[in-house]
């Protein structure tokens, strides 16, 4: 498994739009060509030197925000995009790498996605998100999360996207 930054005219972005459409909810997706013309980096997952997913990643200061990610369908299970994130992780040390994944409820079910991402770097925040009538929690590549500086990112975010102003907040 590795990873390589595409662009608009990457051969594989078609496949990578098609894991985009079959892996993310249609609510909840941008498209990877959408993502790039507004700045972000879209990363494929090659295995066995085939598109098996991707990663639309935007850089802010120290932060990494990993804003998508997928694997395609029948390739899932098998370690990929473990070690996928566990890439993009060591490629950008010292900063950290932030992901949102829908908060469970109630709050001590711990869904699939959320353990996948503790089981590979992440830590728990205590930070939350709200748009798109979903709440996401927020997890973070450090133990030590940089709130202000995710705040300061999704301030600026909401000025290249319209539509994704995450408002982050803590629970009391």
């Amino acid at each position: 498994m590795e990873i390589r930054e595409i662009t608009e005219r990457s051969a594989e972005l078609p496949v990578l739009e098609a894991i985009n459409e079959e892996a993310i909810p249609e609510a909840e997706r941008c498209s990877l060509s959408d993502m790039l013309v507004s700045g972000a980096k879209v990363w494929c997952i090659d295995y066995h030197h085939e598109p098996a997913g991707f990663m639309a990643v935007r850089y802010y200061r120290n932060l990494v925000y990993l804003a998508y990610f997928a694997v395609r369908k029948d390739l899932r299970s098998k370690g990929i995009g473990g070690s996928a994130v566990r890439e993009l992780i060591r490629q950008n040390p010292g900063r950290q790498v932030v992901v949102e994944y829908e908060a469970p409820v109630p709050a001590e079910v711990c869904n699939a996605v959320k353990r996948f991402y503790l089981r590979n770097g992440f830590f728990e925040t205590g930070w939350y998100t709200y748009y798109d009538n979903t709440e996401f929690e927020v997890g973070c590549s450090q133990p030590d999360f940089n709130a202000e500086e995710f705040i300061a990112f999704a301030n600026d975010i909401a000025k290249v996207v319209s539509d994704h102003i995450p408002n982050p907040f803590r629970k009391e």
